[in-house]
């Protein structure tokens, strides 16, 4: 609670104490949807897709139950909050983003790496 006040501010913000414990809920919630993942995607730009390369993604998922997979879309808005609370956590993600960045610079908007994934 002490390190999410010096982070956030809320309670100096005064926003009251039912609004901050959500705050912390939320911020928990994106930590507990963290994970590593790896194995092969399947490649779209091929006719029909094919397993790209193997890869390993850590990263901050929408949701572990429903969407176990890297949206890169998602990933700007999660670190927008990751990384005012952990900065080291939230440039290890991102570098694991720009390590999956093709030779002609693209990175796939999705990642769905390994079959628990793949099964979902």
């Amino acid at each position: 609670e002490r390190r999410f006040e010096e982070t956030f501010g809320l309670g100096r913000k005064g926003f009251p104490p039912p609004q901050r414990r959500f705050a912390q809920a939320a911020l928990s919630d994106m930590l507990g949807g963290v994970g590593y993942f790896h194995g092969r995607s399947l490649s779209p730009l091929q006719e029909r897709p094919v397993p790209a390369p193997e890869a390993a993604l850590f990263t901050a998922v929408p949701s572990r139950s429903f969407f176990p997979r890297g949206f890169l879309w998602d990933e700007g808005f999660h670190q927008l909050l990751l990384a005012r609370w952990d900065p080291a956590l939230s440039r290890e993600v991102i570098a694991h983003w720009l390590d999956l960045m093709n030779a002609e610079g693209w990175i796939p908007r999705e990642q769905i790496l390994g079959e628990e994934a793949r099964a979902k």
